[in-house]
């Protein structure tokens, strides 16, 4: 067993360095080290159109974020990418080692095959393009796996995360319940203390001007009715927004494939109601199911973020990582139960998830690619897979808290 880890160690290894110097086209990263240079080198403002590298790639996350980034300045771009990209792989990979292990995770050569066909298109798209989407993601992965046994780095992981993207605060429910809820106060302390810490270094005039500019750059693009800034997006807003609305897509070369002509503005109403009442009925759920279910509920998690969160672009859906993880580990323990059992046809749509992600991977012919964009054949590939994890979920006994570390049998 060690020379087989030793070995899968190594292939990672030699797939970090690799990818890092010859694949990662840096796209995303290029904002944020030109918005660390130019801010902090008085060339470009902090936010608005001119920050990063120019409308409509400006630079939009939070102040407390440009003392996070500042060591970008130190190197050049070439030589930043690359160590951004190494320490993307990284923190992925010491995440899921950490899941693995502190859960217990089992997994069948089939569950490890499809879990590798889900995340394919997704991988190499992060790879490619360089967003902090992966550190985020794993900071959420570990933050989940460490809130039981270290709350204290589960919480500042969390505030990490949420100083980043803002949305991962919706997963804050998972962290309220059982011993979980030292991580929430542990976070609740990181949060405040993260975005204080700017009033010391720029100066409470300083910080609020910052605070006030991120804010109206964040209106701005919540405002715009449309997917101008995230096209096409595969969240329940962007499939909503082109199916229900007229609005002409930002890249001429992608279909219209709206069935109804809604003003943009209602769709994002309705976009609004349906994705409160989702998530509520979700959170309810979680609230309501035995503490030996809260590992599956950590794989759902992820799942429903990336259907929810506003803005889900082909390459940020690595988010869905810590779900196939889950996913297969439960795909290989429902494998011992009876075939007309709930687990099994949650087997059954887990696979056809990992299919349909993998047909997409692999289908490089542009219009037909272009095509399955529009329709958002990874939002359905995701709801097929939130539907396998509420199967599961059903199927598994509401054991004891000594279970939550541990991957339970299904009934």
């Amino acid at each position: 067993m060690p020379k087989r880890r030793l070995c899968i160690y190594g292939a990672l290894a030699l797939a970090a360095l690799a990818s890092s110097l010859f694949l990662a086209k840096s796209v995303d990263l290029s904002v944020y080290w030109y918005a660390a240079t130019g801010y902090f080198g008085g060339t470009r403002p902090a936010y608005g159109p001119d920050s990063g590298i120019g409308f409509p790639m400006e630079y939009r996350y939070a102040p407390v974020t440009y003392l996070l980034i500042y060591p970008l300045k130190w190197a050049s771009f070439r030589v930043a990418g690359f160590w951004w990209m190494l320490a993307a792989w990284v923190t992925a990979i010491v995440s899921v080692s950490l899941a693995i292990r502190m859960r217990r995770l089992q997994f069948s050569p089939v569950s490890i095959v499809a879990c590798c066909a889900l995340m394919l298109a997704y991988v190499v798209l992060a790879i490619r393009y360089g967003n902090v989407q992966p550190f985020v993601i794993s900071w959420l992965l570990a933050a989940f796996v460490l809130s039981e046994a270290y709350p204290i780095w589960a919480g500042i992981l969390l505030a990490l995360a949420v100083t980043f993207k803002l949305w991962p605060i919706m997963l804050l429910p998972w962290f309220i319940r059982g011993p979980r809820i030292r991580a929430a106060v542990s976070f609740a302390a990181a949060l405040l203390a993260l975005w204080i810490a700017p009033f010391l270094v720029f100066g409470p005039a300083r910080y609020l001007g910052l605070l006030r500019d991120w804010y109206e750059a964040v209106r701005r693009m919540g405002t715009t009715y449309s997917e101008f800034y995230y096209f096409p997006s595969q969240s329940l807003r962007g499939v909503l927004l082109r199916y229900l609305s007229p609005v002409d897509p930002p890249l001429k070369t992608f279909p219209h494939i709206n069935f109804l002509s809604l003003p943009p503005h209602t769709v994002i109403v309705l976009w609004g109601i349906a994705s409160v009442l989702v998530y509520s009925a979700i959170v309810l759920m979680l609230l309501r199911s035995g503490p030996g279910k809260q590992w599956a509920w950590d794989g759902a998690a992820f799942v429903m973020y990336s259907l929810l969160e506003p803005y889900a672009v082909k390459s940020g859906l690595i988010s869905l990582g810590p779900a196939a993880l889950i996913a297969a580990s439960l795909y290989t323990v429902a494998t011992r139960l009876p075939r007309t059992s709930a687990a099994s046809r949650a087997n059954a749509l887990f696979l056809a998830a990992c299919a349909i992600s993998f047909f997409q991977a692999i289908m490089q012919y542009k219009p037909w690619q272009r095509i399955l964009l529009s329709i958002g054949l990874d939002f359905w590939s995701n709801i097929l897979l939130l539907a396998a994890f509420f199967l599961w979920i059903r199927s598994m006994p509401a054991r004891a808290p000594d279970a939550v570390s541990a991957s339970p049998d299904l009934d």
